[in-house]
């Protein structure tokens, strides 16, 4: 029995040990360089129960996210909603940035309680990273210096965060319908929201074959095309970065995160962990 279930990185507990602030009840903050280099940022894969947009002033950085892996630029725009692990590959954490962190009960009537969860760029498979174009990046850049201004007055805070939302939308499916996603793009995409749904139970590359009415090679090389790994070297990638989560960010010993990663066998996780990681489960949870 699972004694304690995978936690998240709490609003308020992020912007204590990460952006060390004192005022953690404010359900809106908005951070640039200056709050993330008072820390050592995060050197492990995390997943937070808040949302969370930036802009990148200068190149360049680079972020994984589940299979995916993106190489920040300078007006590259970045979109993560709850829930979502993601691991910081490099970042010196001086980068010049704006980046806005909320919860979802910033927003109060007259917004209905779930409108965040139409916005497909916080979803588990989006593209989470866009590049933006000039206009774009001025116009983004003036909207978050207005919300700047006014985020003492939650009342127009909320109204024009959701504007910046909104315009952010329009770029993300502007880009969408830009560049429609190619046949693999689209096998990709359904592939990373299958297994995100089903890695702890489903390992095996014939169930996602089968699942996507494809053959194991076909699905491989199309993922090799487009994330550089093949299924299972897909499969191994979410396991891993979850794992290597749920180690730093919980207390479940070795045994329950085994179990909540679907294996039977301890030591063939461990061997497993160790042959990807150069460390066992235990000597991980304990590099600082």
């Amino acid at each position: 029995m699972i004694k304690n279930v995978p936690k998240e990185f709490e609003y308020q507990q992020y912007l204590r040990e990460i952006l060390i602030q004192s005022e953690p009840q404010i359900p809106l903050y908005i951070a640039t360089e200056k709050d993330f280099e008072k820390s050592e940022g995060i050197n492990y894969p995390y997943r937070s129960h808040f949302y969370a947009f930036g802009v990148l002033h200068e190149s360049d950085c680079k972020l994984q996210i589940g299979i995916d892996t993106y190489h920040l630029k300078k007006k590259s725009l970045t979109m993560v909603g709850p829930g979502i692990v993601r691991n910081w590959l490099s970042n010196t954490w001086d980068m010049k940035n704006t980046t806005v962190f909320f919860k979802e009960s910033f927003f109060k009537k007259p917004f209905h309680n779930n409108f965040l969860l139409d916005y497909k760029f916080f979803k588990v498979g989006a593209n989470h990273v866009v590049q933006l174009t000039d206009d774009n990046y001025t116009t983004l850049n003036n909207l978050l210096g207005t919300l700047e201004n006014f985020k003492a007055d939650q009342g127009i805070a909320r109204g024009i965060l959701f504007s910046i939302l909104e315009f952010i939308n329009s770029i993300y499916l502007e880009n969408l319908n830009k560049s429609p996603l190619s046949r693999s793009e689209e096998i990709t995409r359904k592939f990373n929201d299958l297994l995100t749904r089903n890695y702890r139970t489903q390992k095996s590359v014939g169930f996602y074959a089968d699942e996507m009415n494809l053959s194991a090679k076909h699905l491989s090389d199309v993922l090799k095309e487009t994330v550089g790994k093949t299924v299972k070297q897909s499969i191994e990638a979410l396991i891993v970065i979850e794992s290597q989560s749920l180690l730093k960010q919980t207390a479940m010993d070795i045994k329950e995160i085994v179990y909540w990663l679907g294996f039977e066998d301890q030591s063939y996780f461990t061997k497993f962990f160790k042959k990807k990681t150069g460390l066992t489960p235990s000597d991980y949870r304990l590099t600082p």
